[in-house]
């Protein structure tokens, strides 16, 4: 009695056909695409939005720093990379930041 196996040993005995050139190369192409699209341009529209609101920090902007200090702006060295910021308004408690270390700007409803 020939089983399924019998019925399918020729089919499976044969040579598959090699992949063309072509074809591997339209499975590769989207890869970097999608590299480009998901990631990279993302991110470029990100940082181009950062360095705006770098550059537009202004006297008495609230901000939050990347180690988490919040103040308020009472300087920004217009030719370096400095900021002021007062931490402490009861005691007048000033810290000079890197400007690159301003995280956000806090919007007045936070």
């Amino acid at each position: 009695m020939p089983g399924l196996f019998d019925a399918i040993a020729p089919l499976l005995a044969q040579d598959a056909a090699a992949p063309s050139n072509f074809t591997t190369l339209l499975f590769l192409l989207p890869i970097p695409l999608l590299f480009y699209f998901m990631i990279y341009l993302p991110q470029k529209d990100q940082e181009k939005k950062r360095r705006a609101m770098l550059s537009a920090l202004k006297k008495n902007d609230r901000v939050v720093t990347a180690g988490g200090v919040y103040g308020v702006v009472v300087s920004v060295d217009e030719g370096g990379d400095a900021v002021v910021l007062r931490v402490d308004d009861v005691n007048g408690v000033r810290m000079k930041f890197a400007r690159s270390s301003v995280s956000r700007v806090v919007e007045a409803s936070e």
